[in-house]
């Protein structure tokens, strides 16, 4: 017999790891060093990273539309934290690159980032915690799989 509750203990989960982090982003992150800037913009930042990148890769990478990673980078933008400059490599292409604020503010992200995962470390041990991350990359590439199958009108999984 199936245990419901049991099963859906993994959204429970899911749903308020994801809403404790960015409440302990809030505090560690934004109010600290932007204090105007929106949790929610936090992985389309981190992914233009400190050599620069796409949108349309950060669309990809992120698994979003492009017209939504097009509004928060032009939010980003307007912060101040990112510029846009035509690719040397692909004229139709834009790059987007952090801004000398962006930088500054991507390596405290990072750090503060590096610090809550010494914490989870002390907090579930070294394996643990590397396996759960591989885990987690596990799930994500099973449901990339998925929503590619369904795309081609098939039923997998």
């Amino acid at each position: 017999m199936i245990d419901y509750h049991k099963q859906a203990v993994l959204f429970k989960q899911l749903y308020v790891l994801k809403k404790l982090t960015d409440d302990w982003g809030d505090k560690n992150i934004c109010h600290l060093h932007q204090p105007h800037f929106n949790m929610a913009s936090l992985p389309f930042f981190m992914a233009v990273g400190l050599s620069g990148k796409s949108s349309s890769a950060i669309a990809a990478d992120l698994k979003v539309s492009r017209q939504a990673t097009g509004k928060v980078m032009k939010e980003l933008e307007q912060s101040g934290l990112i510029k846009v400059e035509k690719s040397t490599t692909d004229a139709r292409a834009n790059l987007l690159q952090l801004t000398e604020e962006g930088r500054n503010f991507y390596l405290q992200v990072a750090q503060q980032s590096s610090l809550l995962s010494s914490k989870y470390e002390k907090l579930i041990g070294k394996k643990p915690l590397e396996m759960m991350t591989e885990t987690m990359e596990k799930m994500i590439h099973f449901h990339e799989k998925l929503n590619q199958c369904h795309l081609l009108g098939g039923t997998c999984g």
